[in-house]
């Protein structure tokens, strides 16, 4: 089995090492080509190559892993370093605005908050500042891209905030200014949101006449009246939305509005899942439901926890 680990590991690299020359010809000198180690959520480490030219202050970050894989199924070196330095070229949308310089007071009305697993992130965390909150951990970015083709963020590090001569309590103060109106927070019931996927999945193939009746006796047969009660929190963009529970009021005015405490599910980073509390309902259950779909349907880096909170209005707080 280590013999195994070893061999795969020397191709990986191999295969690293014979793109990124490959690219650094082809791109030519007028370019710096070079591979960044990238810690992603819940400790993920991957190779992201960045090919930066010369009087440029920003370039786009291209995971390398996509393409050992098509490499393994057959795809040749020479292939995908072609297809590296194209997708550069064609990369119209800068990560960055020409004239950015990162400074404190540029950044802001920008500096944002996510949460994210505190176990999990453990070395990412001890290199960035934070607060833990639960089980979970505050972390803090910079807002640099805003548009219809996605957002883009710089993780604020500790050498940021010795740079910017700032405090912890000064980046979650405008953190929780700005999250909120940059990132508006929606609640929508679950039995909404699988219509809107259904819809978009079965729009194209059928057409609208024939795709409304098939979604609805999709969901009479598979939807049960507990599963009704269920309610998605997320922000208006679905990224990183996990971090709407902490929003001022939101909580309390939904919890207010259908007069019921609430169990809070962690469905990943980008949203939460609110279920109004009745007397049959056991949290060890909603537990082990969590903790499967963690096993089998989210994505390493976007679990949030394993973990079951509890809204309380009388508190009007939340609680492991």
């Amino acid at each position: 089995m280590l013999h195994v680990v070893k061999e795969q590991a020397e191709d990986y690299n191999y295969f690293v090492s014979e793109v990124t020359d490959l690219v650094k010809e082809k791109m030519g000198s007028d370019y710096t080509v070079r591979i960044y180690k990238v810690i992603k959520n819940n400790s993920l480490e991957l190779d992201s190559l960045v090919m930066l030219k010369d009087g440029k202050n920003f370039a786009p970050n291209i995971y390398l892993m996509p393409y050992y894989n098509a490499y393994l199924e057959g795809s040749s070196v020479q292939e995908i370093a072609d297809r590296l330095c194209e997708i550069y070229k064609q990369s119209t949308i800068p990560m960055l605005r020409e004239n950015f310089t990162y400074s404190f007071d540029d950044m802001k009305p920008f500096v944002i908050y996510r949460l994210v697993s505190y176990e999990r992130n453990k070395k990412l965390l001890g290199t960035t500042p934070h607060i833990k909150y639960l089980d979970l951990a505050l972390t803090f970015h910079c807002l640099v891209r805003n548009d219809n083709d996605g957002i883009g963020t710089i993780r604020i590090t500790n050498e940021h905030m010795k740079l910017w001569n700032t405090s912890l309590t000064e980046i979650s103060a405008l953190a929780k200014e700005n999250t909120s109106k940059l990132f508006p927070h929606s609640i929508r019931s679950m039995d909404e949101v699988l219509r809107g996927m259904l819809q978009e999945e079965y729009l194209e193939g059928v057409g609208a006449d024939l795709a409304d009746p098939i979604i609805d006796e999709f969901l009479h047969n598979s939807w049960n009246v507990k599963q009704q009660n269920m309610y998605v929190l997320t922000n208006q963009k679905g990224i990183n939305g996990a971090t709407c529970m902490l929003y001022d009021n939101v909580l309390r005015d939904f919890a207010d509005n259908i007069h019921s405490d609430l169990f809070i599910l962690p469905s990943s980073i980008h949203e939460i899942i609110l279920v109004p509390c009745q007397k049959d309902m056991k949290k060890e259950a909603f537990m082990e439901m969590v903790s499967e779909v963690n096993r089998t349907q989210v994505a390493g880096d976007e679990i949030l926890s394993d973990r079951v909170y509890f809204y309380t209005r009388k508190e009007n707080a939340i609680v492991m």
